[in-house]
């Protein structure tokens, strides 16, 4: 199942998934880089919701013991309702497993996230990104760009009074 994102070169990929509240048990998901439409019948009713990729979360890569007590690699776009999550493919080699995270995380512009086991995925999973920026740094007590242009108030200047003097206005 992880060779259909990357056997499809273009611009989108299609997965049927299974969906236990869908008519027939499935679903058809199409990802592309800008959204996620998921379609599926619902007691005799067409349903297509389009989410917008930026909406998820990451990329998923959860480790879950398999049979024979080997390890079971899942990869799925991670939604804050898990109803609108989608598994990109299960597999038993680590190697491909951490490929396709890569090409997905990659393709979809999302960070990578990882997971033990579900109930990890459920409380919440640590993110393989960039450290967030500091906060106390000494950049942030610099000047604005704009306002580094400015030049600084002169108290001579200001104490310069124009008494006498016609203002000329045109206020048409």
């Amino acid at each position: 199942m992880f060779d259909a994102g990357h056997a499809n070169k273009s611009e989108e990929a299609l997965f049927v998934q299974r969906d236990w509240r869908a008519d027939g048990g499935s679903r058809r998901v199409r990802v592309t880089r800008r959204d996620i439409l998921i379609a599926r019948r619902f007691g005799g009713v067409k349903m297509r919701i389009t989410v917008p990729v930026p909406a998820y979360r990451g990329v998923l890569l959860e480790v879950a013991a398999g049979a024979a007590g080997a390890p079971r690699y899942r990869l799925l776009l991670a939604h804050r309702d898990r109803d609108l999550d989608v598994v990109l493919g299960e597999t038993q080699d680590s190697a491909a497993a951490a490929a396709d995270w890569k090409y997905w995380a990659a393709w979809l512009d999302l960070p990578r996230l990882a997971a033990e086991s579900e109930d990890a995925a459920k409380a919440g999973a640590r993110e393989i990104a960039p450290p967030p920026r500091r906060g106390a740094s000494s950049v942030r007590r610099r000047r604005p760009r704009f306002l580094a242009l400015r030049k600084g108030g002169d108290a001579r200047r200001m104490a310069e009074i124009f008494a006498g003097e016609r203002e000329i206005a045109c206020y048409e």
